[in-house]
Formats: C-alpha cells, sequence, structure tokens
C-alpha cells in the first residue's frame, strides 16, 4: 500500500515510525505535504522514515503525482474537512485524523462525497481497531446492566506554559477548533458511543482560558440505564482511567482509553481477570493494518471499517450538539 500525507506535526511523526518498524516493505509512503514554514522538518521525517518519498509545498502538485492508495490527513484539526474534500474530489482515498471535521454538516459532506466519487473516507479512529477495544466490548455482557461509567484522560500539555505566557498555538486556538474537548475528551466520547451508541443527552461543563478555549471540561451523558462522567484536562495533571459499572460487576481500564493497553474485569464473587494488549504492537497500526486489508479486499475489514464510520458520524453529531448549546 502507498500513502500520501498532509501534515508534519507530532502525529505524523509517530505515525512514520511505527510505519517503518511495523510495515516495512508493505505500507510505503510517496508524499509529505508540508506549509512553506515547516519545509525543513518535513524534509527531515522524509529523510528518517520515507526515503523514497517527496516533500510538497503545493498540496494539489502531491495528489496529482504522489503514487498513493490514501492520502493521511493529519493537519491542524479546521482544516481537516478542505484538505480530505480536495483529496476526494482528485479521486483519492483519505484517512482523516480525529476529528474527521468540526462539525455534523462537514463531516455528512465528506462521507457523501466519498461515495460520489467511489472512494473511501475512513476515520483514524485508532481506539476503536484495537482488538482489546473488540475485546471489551465482548466482555460488557458479563457485566449485566450498566449503571455508571467514570473516567478522566488527563494530560498536561506541552504547550500549555506558552499558552499561558500569550502564545496561542493550534490546539488552544478556537479559530483552528482547538480545545480539550476535540483534543482528549473525543477518545472518552469515541470510547462511550463505540460501547454504547449515541447518548439521550449530552452536555459539556468546561474551564475556559482567557481566549474561550476550554482547557479542561467533563462530559456528561445520559442513556436509558445508565449515566456517563467523563472528563480530560490539558491544564494539569492527574490520574488516566475508566471504569464501567454494571449490576454484575465492572471493568477497570487502567490509563488513557485511548491507549487502552490494560483492563481487569471483576465479577462479584469471582476472581479478577486482567486483560492485556499486545506490547509488541503499536497502537496506531491496527488501523494501517485494517486500511491495508481493505485494499487487499480482505473480508473482516468490510465489517470493522463501517462500523468505525458509523461511530465518527455519531460523535460528529454528538459534537454539534453540545456546540448549539453553547
Amino acid at each position: 500500500m502507498k500513502i500520501s500525507i498532509a501534515g508534519t506535526g507530532k502525529i505524523v511523526e509517530e505515525v512514520l515510525k511505527m510505519l517503518q518498524h511495523e510495515f516495512a516493505g508493505r505500507i510505503e509512503v510517496t508524499g509529505i505535504f508540508s506549509r512553506e514554514k515547516s519545509v525543513e522538518h518535513a524534509i527531515d521525517l522524509c529523510q528518517a522514515y520515507a526515503p523514497t518519498g517527496f516533500v510538497y509545498t503545493d498540496y494539489a502538485r502531491m495528489l496529482q503525482e504522489a503514487e498513493a492508495d490514501f492520502v493521511y490527513i493529519a493537519n491542524a484539526n479546521h482544516v481537516h474537512y478542505e484538505y480530505a474534500m480536495q483529496a476526494i474530489e482528485a479521486g483519492h482515498n483519505v484517512i482523516v485524523e480525529k476529528p474527521i471535521a468540526v462539525d455534523r454538516v462537514e463531516t455528512d459532506a465528506l462521507f457523501d462525497a466519498a461515495v460520489q466519487h467511489c472512494v473511501y473516507c475512513l476515520p483514524a479512529f485508532s481506539l476503536l481497531y484495537m482488538p482489546m477495544f473488540r475485546q471489551l466490548t465482548e466482555l460488557l455482557p458479563q457485566l449485566g446492566t450498566i449503571r455508571m461509567v467514570n473516567g478522566c484522560y488527563s494530560q498536561y500539555s506541552s504547550r500549555y506554559d506558552r499558552y499561558l505566557k500569550g502564545e496561542i498555538t493550534p490546539v488552544f486556538d478556537p479559530e483552528q477548533s482547538g480545545g480539550c474537548l476535540r483534543d482528549l475528551n473525543i477518545y472518552n466520547l469515541c470510547f462511550t458511543i463505540g460501547l454504547f451508541g449515541p447518548p439521550r443527552t449530552i452536555r459539556y461543563a468546561r474551564n475556559l482560558g482567557y481566549n474561550g478555549i476550554d482547557t479542561s471540561g467533563t462530559l456528561l451523558m445520559q442513556y436509558p440505564t445508565s449515566v456517563v462522567s467523563m472528563g480530560a484536562a490539558k491544564d494539569s495533571d492527574g490520574l488516566s482511567f475508566a471504569c464501567i459499572q454494571g449490576e454484575k460487576g465492572y471493568i477497570e481500564v487502567k490509563g488513557s482509553v485511548s491507549i487502552l493497553q490494560e483492563f481487569t474485569l471483576h465479577l462479584r464473587g469471582q476472581e479478577p481477570q486482567t486483560f492485556k494488549a499486545d506490547p509488541t504492537r503499536h497502537r496506531l497500526s491496527y488501523e494501517f493494518e485494517e486500511f491495508l486489508n481493505l485494499i487487499e479486499d480482505r473480508p473482516n475489514c468490510h465489517i470493522v471499517i463501517p462500523y468505525v464510520c458509523r461511530v465518527a458520524q455519531e460523535i460528529a453529531i454528538a459534537l454539534e450538539r453540545m456546540k448549539s448549546e453553547e
């Protein structure tokens, strides 16, 4: 499989390292698009992890010249739609980082355009592709009726100190669709909707910075038999975890659900069972395995990928509902 990439941020370097380590000879990076100010970094990335690829500062030219089965959209949140739509209209399959777009209108437009142009538009919600997530889903019925879900994802941002001094980077810029909800709490939203579907009601209580950006906050979701409370913070340190409570027991997730490295099943009257992810696999490798399977037309991907796309649409609807209540 061949891919080209739009973006040069942290996630791009992480993906490039992972592809080099786990998909050498199977997935080739043919091009990296960069803005002028990041060209040197893009060249460094190309030389280190994609020696057969080319760096482009003209996105349309990359779409035309770089041979690719997929274009991976991994730049700032607020331009996901623009870059993905341009690639789709040029006849390319696309993989779009979270959030796939800033609202439901953009998300639906991308999926509609993909159908019209007979290409794939695939969300890069890594959590939903993980075997550990599917295993957790299969164990849920053992808990009986779910009554409560709570958790938190706290990660003091490396850019927060700069923000406090007045330097606004994209993740703390409302105009670029930054904020804790779309950067961290979206993983909690993905985890919850991926397991239980769309909630009946959803609210977001947040701490706001001096420019109106949410630096931390808590999602409150109501389901027919349960209530969900999931927090996230970029302005403070704290525990990252999740707990799903049912009438017959509970599941404890250690660490952020975005990584989902380990969870323990506690059933009343039974010894706890702990499940751990394969330590030799990178958390992002599973989604790219599915994309590769799709190109090779393996049957299983036709089950996983439609599910991920449906969850992405439900997340977009939830984000829109919260935005309308602000």
